[in-house]
């Protein structure tokens, strides 16, 4: 019986586009993809998800990769940038549905420590039992360390929680330590149906 439902954030709770991101930081087209691009590169979201990567670093990194022009524009999207992530539609009806029904709510996600001063950004988030961020804890998804943190830090058996996020890897990792997955395709309705057919709400 599933009694606990874990969500993923980007792209799940919140909606994640570098291009649309950046493209409140640049003048043209041209330099949005290129700010983008540079500025939002995995090489330096993954080390800020692993909590390795401090602002200073990052801005003085990027600073080297990109036109002069564009220095002003990747300092304000190292500070702002969360703002420009709205709720993916649907989903906070989604989060209260499974709140009212008695379920657990937590967060598992690859994601700046600064997540948690924003949960005002993506007013659902507010109603989780617990989260665990990576950029806090220095593990990171799909690796089997940051699921059993999860599990162990909130007293959960894997085989009652679900797990939703839109990376199969992810969701494999989960199902390896017995939590059910559930790939998310952007489609608010379409899990709730699926919470509905399980019985989980």
């Amino acid at each position: 019986m599933i009694k606990n439902v874990i969500f993923d954030c980007g792209r799940v709770i919140m909606q994640y586009d570098e291009k649309y991101i950046a493209s409140f930081f640049a003048e043209s087209e041209e330099d949005a993809e290129l700010l983008a691009k540079v500025g939002m590169h995995r090489k330096y979201w993954n080390a800020f998800d692993e909590g390795r990567l401090t602002e200073d670093v990052y801005l003085s990194e990027v600073k080297k990769e990109l036109p002069e022009r564009l220095h002003g524009a990747v300092e304000k999207l190292c500070a702002e940038w969360t703002s420009h992530m709205p709720p993916v539609e649907g989903i906070e009806d989604v989060v209260k549905a499974i709140k009212a029904s008695g379920k657990g709510l937590y967060l598992l996600s690859n994601y700046n420590k600064r997540l948690r001063s924003e949960l005002h950004l993506a007013p659902s988030l507010l109603l989780f039992d617990g989260l665990v961020i990576s950029g806090e804890i220095g593990m990171v998804k799909p690796n089997a360390e940051i699921y059993e943190y999860l599990l162990n830090t909130y007293k959960l058996k894997a085989e009652e929680c679900i797990f939703i996020d839109d990376r199969l890897d992810n969701i494999e990792a989960g199902e390896k330590l017995g939590i059910k997955g559930y790939l998310f395709d952007g489609d608010a309705e379409k899990l709730r149906g699926y919470l509905k057919t399980e019985g989980i709400i």
